[in-house]
């Protein structure tokens, strides 16, 4: 599936996002990664199920277990933990453009958690491309968790090309 259908797929998006703030939580993380690739090709790692799951990296994260499904309007990402039990994330994409991704994020207990929004942008041209990816509307104890999950995934990105 080219990237062209895949981002007219996920173009509606709930109208609420528009006025949506961080519902009161401040907390944020935001990592950087220089890549080794143009921005199409971090585009289609960064989008495309059979590439998320090859990159993302969860903290405590049973190596091999993590899988990824898109339905209709979003996506899952699903892994085992080293201490056993399912860890899952679901999350719709807000916007996609060949720069700039931004998409919902919703931890575990999909009924009990609010949603937060990561915002990916891709900055430069041709072999050489930087991820600037910030993660807001976190809790503040969140933030260590997610600053790793990010930081270690993105590394792993980068390290696929």
């Amino acid at each position: 599936m080219s990237t062209t259908t895949y981002a007219a797929r996920y173009e509606r998006i709930p109208q609420d996002w528009s006025t949506r703030g961080n519902n009161g939580r401040e907390a944020q993380v935001t990592s950087f990664k220089s890549v080794n690739a143009d921005r199409n090709r971090l585009f289609q790692a960064l989008t495309l199920p059979e590439y998320i799951d090859a990159w993302f990296v969860a903290p405590g994260s049973a190596p091999g277990s993590t899988a990824v499904a898109m339905g209709a309007d979003c996506f899952l990402i699903s892994y085992d933990r080293l201490e056993g039990g399912p860890e899952r994330f679901v999350g719709s994409y807000k916007v996609m453009r060949r720069s700039k991704i931004q998409f919902s994020w919703k931890r575990g207990c999909f009924d009990e958690t609010t949603s937060s929004l990561v915002k990916i942008r891709l900055q430069g041209d041709f072999g050489r491309t930087t991820v600037h990816l910030t993660h807001i509307g976190l809790e503040e104890w969140e933030n260590a968790w997610y600053s790793a999950l990010w930081d270690a995934s993105l590394e792993r990105l980068a390290n696929l090309f």
